[in-house]
């Protein structure tokens, strides 16, 4: 296996906590401002995918091996 595979594999390992605690903070964010109806909701929403998609390559490169 490629070096930095495994380098990869071990950055997602440690953070891939933190991405978790991320997108569900953003997620209740969100929800709580939608139930409001503020109209803002850009932010958030931008911050749900970034961390959905860290999540999603993070997992892939376990797969990966």
């Amino acid at each position: 296996m490629p070096t930095i595979l495994i380098v990869i594999q071990q950055f997602a390992l440690i953070l891939i906590p933190f991405f978790c605690a991320g997108f569900v903070l953003n997620c209740v964010s969100l929800a709580r401002k939608i139930k409001k109806g503020e109209e803002d909701t850009a932010r958030n929403t931008i911050w749900v995918i970034v961390t959905l998609t860290l999540i999603m390559y993070s997992l892939m490169s376990f797969l990966v091996y």
